[in-house]
């Protein structure tokens, strides 16, 4: 039988195609080659360097087996990527993966080959990458535009750190320093926690009101986007001369990073391609500010007045008097008024000069003083009791405060008051004073003693004391009641100066007070405020009980005293969730509904039952 020719030269072309296809594949396999590369070779402790391996070759290239980044943590990746052409005839392909890292240890670092496998063959080896990276140091602040980039090398984190700053680097003793500490963000923070207070020895300190939530805002660092916000902005005011340090501030922060994924294992490339991107992890990191030190200088000794006692800021005086003409022994209020600008809770209240004869009882004093923008501003209200004594026409003396003004370099003296006052003659038992009067009767140099008139004639006892048995009684208990004053003396003496078992004792009912506002504020409808009032109070009581400052607590300290007392666990776990709860809602925002705000009010009401129950 014979053959058509069409079918034999179909079945020829199809066994010279197959075979053709056999060749190439396995040219495209024998010519792949795999490179790899890094953006930066001497990246910074906590910096990010952008890890790509590229294989080319033919067509049916093999899958790329990324290495072991020992030294350094995955951020985001793998990312892939591949094209094709064809020139004169010829096929060409590429392929690449993609990772960005994180280096997290300092020195001399190597990154080993990544490998071009398929069904357990290994077509291609990559080069090593010797990295050198930078050691671990503390943030910097940086101290202008220009230089955060410089400074935001030198943190320990480039995608989280601290900072403090100061706005003045050299001051006089007792002028004002405004510190402020701010959080730089290129994660997602859902929480924070200060563990380490700044120590400044040597200084005064008044901390600012800050919102309940940071006020986030954008910023660029060194050609990166960060979130910034102020956690903390304090006033100091020096007390001595010389360099004076202010300690780091530390925290911890709890961040939302990508999931570790590693890929060494799968021999699916899909898996690769089409893991979550959504897996998410939670890591605890510790950042800490730079320790800063400011020059102190003391004031100057040229032209300082006699009337100075030490009082620098930018004040003014006033002196007011209820009364001009007045009645023996009545009461004349005076008051001084010192205003402005500067340290207000250091002023000494003013002597007044006033005549012999007239009498002057401590003063009342009242502050009404706010920390606005970069000064403490406000006023101290003196106000004094005096009685005259004698009868005439007398001139009461100005007031006379000086102060030294950093602005300018020099002392200022104000004077203000001074009136002519006419005191005038009491009439009846005023002046002279009765029986029912005599504890307010008192002359100059000497005291009325009165003398109580007798109903009836003296009459001599006709039996001595010492023959009475109760005189032996109370001879006896003399010596038990004296021991018994002096027991209960010591104990009045030991509760009063104990001010932790005193803040504890207090801390039930403040912190009744303190929910009972929050209730309040909520229902006008500032729910984050509410919140705010009751984690505040929360965490007060919880330092009273555990006899911690409360700005010193941390969630570990409590769970560690709490652990030594017998205490139910859930009531730890309650008190621990209540203080991360209120840290993500101030922190990370959301919306809150009056329901939401009126449970966890329950809930710390709850917790604080259990606080007082605790011995």
């Amino acid at each position: 039988m014979k053959k058509d020719p069409s079918q034999i030269n179909t079945a020829s072309i199809l066994a010279i195609a197959a075979l053709t296809v056999c060749l190439l594949a396995g040219k495209a396999h024998a010519s792949v080659e795999l490179t790899a590369q890094v953006d930066d070779l001497n990246p910074p402790f906590g910096g990010r360097v952008t890890y790509t391996a590229t294989l080319t070759g033919g067509s049916l290239l093999p899958d790329i087996t990324p290495p072991d980044f020992d030294g350094f943590e995955i951020v985001m990746g793998p990312s892939m990527s591949s094209s094709f052409e064809m020139v004169n005839g010829r096929m060409s392909q590429s392929k690449s993966i993609t990772y960005v890292l994180r280096a997290v240890k300092s020195g001399h670092v190597t990154i080993g080959p990544a490998k071009a496998i398929r069904k357990r063959k290994t077509y291609a080896v990559s080069n090593s990458i010797e990295l050198d990276v930078g050691q671990s140091t503390a943030p910097a602040v940086p101290e202008t535009d220009e230089e955060q980039s410089e400074a935001e090398s030198r943190v320990s984190f480039s995608d989280l750190f601290i900072t403090a700053k100061a706005n003045k680097d050299t001051v006089y003793k007792q002028e004002m320093v405004i510190v402020t500490y701010r959080i730089y963000m290129r994660v997602t923070v859902n929480g924070y926690e200060i563990t380490k207070l700044p120590q400044a020895r040597g200084f005064w300190t008044e901390d600012y009101d800050l919102p309940p939530r940071p006020n986030l805002r954008d910023t660029v660092i060194g050609g990166k986007s960060y979130k910034t916000a102020v956690l903390r902005k304090t006033a100091l005011f020096p007390t001595r001369t010389g360099k004076l340090t202010i300690e780091p501030l530390e925290m911890d922060c709890q961040v939302q990073l990508p999931a570790r994924r590693r890929y060494r294992r799968s021999r699916d490339p899909f898996q690769m391609f089409f893991q979550d991107p959504f897996m998410q992890r939670s890591e605890t990191r510790s950042i800490r500010t730079r320790a800063l030190t400011l020059v102190v200088r003391d004031l100057p000794a040229a032209n300082c007045p006699a009337s100075f006692k030490g009082d620098v800021g930018d004040f003014r005086l006033r002196v007011n008097y209820d009364k001009r003409q007045i009645t023996q022994h009545d009461a004349l209020t005076v008051k001084v008024v010192v205003s402005g600008s500067g340290y207000l809770k250091s002023i000494d209240p003013p002597r007044l000069k006033l005549p012999t004869g007239f009498e002057q009882f401590d003063p009342t004093v009242k502050e009404s003083i706010s920390l606005i923008g970069n000064s403490m501003k406000g006023k101290m209200t003196f106000t004094y009791l005096v009685i005259p004594r004698r009868v005439g026409t007398f001139d009461l003396s100005p007031v006379v405060f000086s102060y030294f003004d950093p602005q300018t370099g020099r002392y200022n003296e104000l004077s203000d008051g001074g009136i002519r006052l006419t005191v005038e003659a009491a009439e009846g038992p005023a002046a002279f004073g009765t029986w029912s009067e005599r504890s307010d009767v008192a002359l100059l140099n000497s005291d009325i003693r009165f003398i109580k008139e007798l109903n009836g004639p003296l009459v001599a006892t006709t039996e001595p004391v010492y023959s009475s048995i109760w005189f032996y009684v109370t001879l006896g208990l003399s010596p038990l009641l004296f021991i018994l004053g002096l027991g209960t003396e010591a104990i009045v003496i030991r509760r009063g100066s104990d001010p932790a078992a005193l803040r504890r004792r207090k801390a039930p009912e403040k912190m009744r007070r303190e929910l009972n506002r929050a209730r309040k504020t909520a229902r006008r409808g500032n729910l984050y405020a509410a919140i705010d009032i009751a984690a505040r109070a929360l965490i007060d009581m919880a330092g009273a009980v555990t006899f911690t400052p409360a700005a010193g607590l941390t969630t570990d300290s409590l769970v560690e005293f709490m652990s030594h007392t017998d205490v139910d666990p859930g009531l730890v776990d309650e008190v621990v969730s209540l203080i991360h709860e209120t840290d993500r809602i101030r922190f990370s925002g959301g919306d809150l509904s009056q329901d939401a705000v009126d449970d966890l009010l329950k809930r710390f009401k709850h917790a604080a039952e259990g606080l007082e129950k605790l011995k």
